[in-house]
């Protein structure tokens, strides 16, 4: 059974009783009880605590299941795109044609790197290796050949912009990972933005935090799955190309850098994707003139 704690309004202990009849003789008026309670409170929190987390693995284990069902088909795609469409550049003469097989294949190629290096990021963070190299960072000049070398992708009718920022910022961080972070932002951002356009930016908090965020205003996202978008193997859309690893890999770096992720997403006007980083160290110096 279940009593509620003195003094509180929504706080319980679980109670294990044990009760005997010693006396009993209700002719008499004489009926006589001894009880022992025992407090299995613990005992109870951690069958629940062991139940959620037989759950979660039973989940962990059908993702898994799924996301290793789905791999041979990810590698498959751009491996047989790379392997056909080499074999009709080497064939063709036309230089318009060769130039639309190269683009065919370099795409193919960015997209097979990018399931690998997932796949070996994913096994890094199960054993514990996945390391950090901090040094001194220009986040201005981060966010312009981020922006710059991923025009290209971006479809046509969209424009990737590095929005409003100081003359100059330099933090104290892991440059590869943060690029990283925001690159995957960008790259689901141009996944599911047909129009308008996606906004690469940064800003200092307040509370001596840095906020990098990248905006689109494309599709958004549904309240149900912007709650699960950071889980392993999680795919907002079956019918785009990846591995579901992205994001969750993106929360792993952000976490072990001591700061926080998240999205903001209104369906059908679009999504903000942020983490902020606590800072030791920040310089900003006003234009030289």
């Amino acid at each position: 059974m279940r009593i509620r704690r003195p003094g509180t309004k929504n706080e319980w202990n679980w109670v294990s009783s044990n009760v005997m009849v010693t006396n009993y003789r209700p002719e008499e008026n004489e009926i006589e009880i001894i009880g022992i309670n025992y407090d299995i409170t613990e005992l109870k929190e951690t069958e629940a605590e062991l139940i959620q987390a037989r759950d979660k693995a039973e989940m962990m284990d059908r993702l898994k299941s799924a996301f290793l069902a789905n791999m041979s088909h990810e590698i498959r795609t751009p491996l047989n795109a790379i392997v056909g469409f080499s074999g009709l550049l080497a064939e063709t003469e036309d230089m318009d044609e060769r130039k639309q097989y190269m683009d065919i294949v370099e795409e193919n190629n960015e997209l097979l790197l990018q399931l690998i290096s997932d796949i070996l990021d994913l096994s890094k963070i199960e054993a514990g290796t996945f390391g950090f190299s901090i040094s001194e960072m220009d986040v201005n000049l981060l966010c312009e050949d981020l922006v710059r070398s991923m025009q290209g992708k971006v479809p046509e009718g969209v424009e990737l912009i590095f929005d409003k920022h100081l003359p100059e910022c330099f933090i104290m961080c892991d440059r590869n990972r943060i690029h990283q972070v925001i690159s995957n932002f960008v790259n689901n951002a141009i996944k599911f933005t047909s129009h308008g356009s996606i906004r690469v930016g940064y800003e200092q908090l307040a509370d001596n935090r840095f906020r990098f965020y990248v905006s689109d205003t494309g599709i958004g996202i549904a309240e149900r799955a912007r709650l699960q978008i950071f889980d392993r193997f999680v795919k907002l859309n079956a019918c785009k190309q990846g591995t579901g690893l992205g994001l969750a890999i993106c929360k792993n770096i952000i976490e072990n850098l001591g700061g926080r992720i998240g999205v903001e997403s209104t369906l059908g006007v679009g999504s903000t994707f942020w983490f902020t980083l606590p800072l030791k160290e920040i310089k900003e110096n006003e234009p030289k003139f």
